[in-house]
């Protein structure tokens, strides 16, 4: 245009193509629009870039509607030269709703006397740019400046086309890797969450869209920012497939409606010829990871295996090891620990096979075992493998990479749940202190290994310092999750034993039965979660001498514990410790001390003397029954102890000094 405007005797003036750091064009040109006498408008199939907001006066309009509609209004000539949809430089790739916000416009055009035949080719614009020749002189001979403003808004118009067309084309490449972004987003999500066996969704997210941002080329930022507003599109869109409209419902949270098109794709692609199995077992994958979001794990596992029947580890290892994770991952969250570490360890052994035992994705598995591991408390087994998939990982990839960062926090939690909190309270620092310098301070990761100190703190009697970190956690929780979301439930109970700790009975037992309360609405009455908040009222009713209140909670979980945990599982003993000391504190002291033997019977078989529960619960009994005149045996029970841990350890060893200590107690109480 600009070669023919000069050849038809003006001196075209050439503009930078306008930037947008101001967010907004239509200043810019309300001031070249109001120097000259006309506007010269290629009207072509895309809609193009518009304004932040709708304008007052003419509404959603695109930049180069707008430039038309604005010098009509000012009194202005205006030309408009029609791009055919065949014009070569005019591909469009726009969202369905722009397009026809185009349309529309071109059809508003139709009517005017003013439009020219439709442009299919280059040396067509020529053409019509020289029929303009009678209409430039006239207004060349009215006012020169008039004119010259005609050729530089001309040029002013060719640059924004040209502008608009090479924006087109980022914006195609902009669509099509969000749209990839779109796909990856459900599987990247459940493979962050596994990894790093996080109940933290907030720290999940960020993660996902960092790994997915590195996948695609892109910036993490711009992805949160465009991402789910491109799902909320796409979702709507006549064009997408139902797979694709399900992924995006996912990443739009609608999880109820990613479920139904993820299984209506499914469907679809089975009645296929030939089928797809691929394509069938992605579909069911994503209805079982949108059925977890909704935590309907009894229907995330029935979409889980029906597509394991799709799978085969010798056809395809990756393929079957990725479902396996998911299913375990799934295990996990309903509480089915044993389960969860059956399905790993075939995982391990498969990967171990092919891959060998130190590749990425064979420690990904055995990380996720360590969780399994603890949760069942075997915490001996845990640890090792949890000192092992640490060790490897400062090898391969750094003491500060992220995934080695995680292998230290779960080893911390390993720690601390054996009552090894030295050096457990010293990993999580250097947790925290890692993870704030490369995530922030209120990042949830970081969060997670201040909830983890606080903890610690706690069970070394420094509640001064662990109940005000509690308390700052729940509220971030509140705001981040919700007051009803496991993880910020969880910290309310970890609150609730801080105060238990610090003597604040009254208050713990409210935090306590709050807890339980929601535990059994949103995970279910028979969750471990539920039955450790409900062993922890139970022992605080004891503390509060509630006695026959705590025997009556002890009773109906006790069985339950044993059917669903196991009968030497830490929190099954927990609770019928408690239900003895409640015994003694009624003077039922036979029950009482058929209970008590054999709880600290099989707790020193499964957890070691040494280990704080085993003392604390030989304290809490004997101090039960010093309350009710019952020194001698009391202080018969200690000695005992005394004496096994003496020939176990040696008579210097911490743990034996520990309960000599406990009998001289009770020898200075006679």
């Amino acid at each position: 245009m600009a070669n023919t405007l000069t050849f038809l005797g003006y001196q075209p003036v050439w503009q930078d193509i306008f930037g947008t750091e101001s967010g907004d064009l239509r200043g810019l040109l309300r001031q070249q629009i109001d120097q000259c006498k006309g506007v010269v408008q290629l009207v072509g199939q895309c809609y193009g870039a518009e304004p932040p907001a709708a304008d007052e006066q003419f509404g959603r309009v695109s930049y180069t509607q707008y430039e038309a509609l604005y010098a009509r209004k000012r009194g202005k000539k205006v030309w408009y030269l029609f791009i055919d949809e065949h014009f070569p430089a005019d591909s469009c790739d726009e969202p369905a709703e722009l397009r026809e916000l185009q349309a529309a416009y071109r059809r508003r055009l139709e009517s005017d006397t003013q439009v020219f035949h439709p442009l299919a080719t280059s040396e067509g614009l020529e053409a019509s740019v020289l029929k303009l020749r009678d209409d430039l002189a006239r207004l060349r001979r009215g006012v020169k400046q008039w004119a010259l403003g005609v050729a530089a808004l001309l040029i002013l118009i060719a640059a924004l086309v040209i502008w608009q067309l090479r924006g087109q084309a980022e914006m195609k490449a902009e669509i099509a890797k969000l749209r990839q972004g779109i796909m990856a987003y459900p599987q990247m999500e459940a493979e962050v969450r596994g990894s790093q066996m996080e109940k933290n969704p907030a720290a999940v997210q960020e993660q996902t869209y960092a790994e997915l941002a590195k996948q695609l080329g892109v910036d993490p930022k711009i992805l949160r920012e465009k991402l789910p507003r491109f799902a909320e599109e796409l979702k709507q869109a006549p064009n997408a497939s139902l797979y694709e409209r399900a992924n995006a419902s996912y990443v739009a949270k609608n999880y109820p409606q990613a479920e139904r098109l993820a299984l209506e794709a499914a469907a679809e692609s089975e009645k296929i010829r030939p089928s797809n199995p691929k394509n069938i077992l992605a579909a069911l994958e994503l209805a079982g990871l949108s059925a977890q979001k909704r935590i309907d794990y009894a229907r995330a596992m029935e979409h889980f295996r029906t597509a394991e029947k799709l799978t085969d580890r010798n056809r395809n290892l990756e393929e079957w090891a990725t479902l396996q994770n998911e299913v375990a991952d799934l295990l996990v969250a309903q509480g089915k620990y044993s389960d969860a570490e059956k399905v790993l360890r075939s995982v391990i052994e498969a990967r171990a096979r092919v891959l060998g035992p130190e590749h990425p994705d064979t420690l990904d598995s055995r990380h996720r075992l360590v969780y399994a591991l603890t949760r069942q408390t075997k915490y001996p087994e845990a640890e090792s493998e949890a000192r092992v998939v640490l060790k490897l990982r400062e090898k391969f990839l750094g003491f500060e990479h992220a995934d080695t960062v995680v292998s230290r926090y779960n080893l911390a939690d390993t720690l601390a749940d054996q009552g090894k909190y030295a050096e457990a309270e010293g990993l999580y620092r250097d947790v925290i202190r890692l993870n704030e310098k490369a995530l922030g301070s209120d990042h949830p990761r970081t969060i997670a290994a201040r909830v983890g100190l606080a903890t610690v703190l706690g069970s070394e009697g420094k509640n001064a310092e662990a109940e005000p970190l509690y308390r700052e956690v729940i509220k971030l929780d509140e705001k981040v999750y919700g007051p009803e979301h496991p993880n910020t439930l969880n910290d309310r109970m970890n609150l609730a034993t801080a105060l238990q700790a610090d003597g604040k009975y009254s208050d713990a037992e409210v935090e306590y039965r709050e807890v339980i309360k929601l535990e059994g609405k949103v995970v279910g009455w028979e969750h471990p979660d539920t039955l450790i908040s409900r062993n922890n009222l139970a022992e605080v009713l004891d503390d509060e001498g509630k006695f026959a209140e705590a025997e009556g909670e002890c009773r109906q979980i006790i069985d339950i514990e044993t059917r669903v945990l196991g009968p030497e599982n830490r929190v099954t003993l927990n609770s019928r410790g408690n239900l003895a000391i409640a015994l003694i504190g009624q003077g039922k002291f036979a029950d009482a001390h058929a209970q008590y033997t054999d709880v600290l019977k099989r707790m020193e078989r499964v957890l070691g003397l040494e280990h704080p529960d085993m003392l604390n619960y030989a304290t809490k009994f004997a101090v039960a029954l010093w309350h009710q005149n019952r020194m001698g045996e009391a202080t018969e029970m200690a000695r005992q102890l005394e004496k096994h841990a003496g020939k176990v350890f040696g008579p210097d060893n911490p743990c034996t000094r520990r309960y000599a200590k406990l009998v001289q107690d009770l020898e200075a109480k006679k």
